[in-house]
């Protein structure tokens, strides 16, 4: 018994194609790209909408992110799985919506912490380090995406023996 689980267990591995570092960098700055074309597309769209930047009010501005955070997560979604699924691997698209819906969750609490130190940091080198922690927040959707991705990755075709 114990010897067919073992070769069950290496026919599993076999069907499971190999990581490649370049593809998951590869699949994270397709989401990142994705996703800030699509915040700058809705930016465009609503400043057309609302004839000008409307963001002046509470409701405006409220609005205004929660509409860009539904719209980056399924962005970053869409460009990770579309350089995931380039050549013979495939997987899971609802696991990869999922994860980015987890990361725009993780970036809603996120954000605020990096507005915090984005505000009390101004000057000089400070003004770097509130970049890097908000650019580290905008790689949070794409990130967890490749993550719920890579869990399901498969060959397209099993390969032969």
């Amino acid at each position: 018994m114990c010897a067919s689980i073992n070769v069950e267990n290496k026919k599993q591995n076999h069907q499971k194609p190999p990581l490649s570092r370049r593809r998951i960098a590869g699949e994270i700055l397709a989401g990142t790209a994705l996703g800030l074309v699509a915040l700058l597309a809705w930016k465009h769209v609503a400043g057309t909408l609302l004839g000008g930047d409307r963001t002046d009010n509470w409701v405006g501005l409220i609005t205004f992110f929660l509409v860009s955070l539904m719209l980056y997560g399924p962005a970053s979604a869409v460009g990770v799985y579309l350089v995931g699924t380039i050549g013979k691997e495939t997987g899971s698209f609802p696991l990869t919506l999922g994860g980015a819906f987890a990361g725009v969750i993780t970036m809603c609490v996120m954000l605020p912490l990096s507005l915090e130190v984005s505000g009390v940091l101004i000057v000089g080198v400070e003004r770097i380090v509130s970049f890097a922690v908000f650019a580290f927040v905008l790689l949070i959707p794409p990130t967890m995406a490749t993550l719920g991705f890579n869990l399901t990755r498969r060959y397209k075709k099993p390969p032969s023996p």
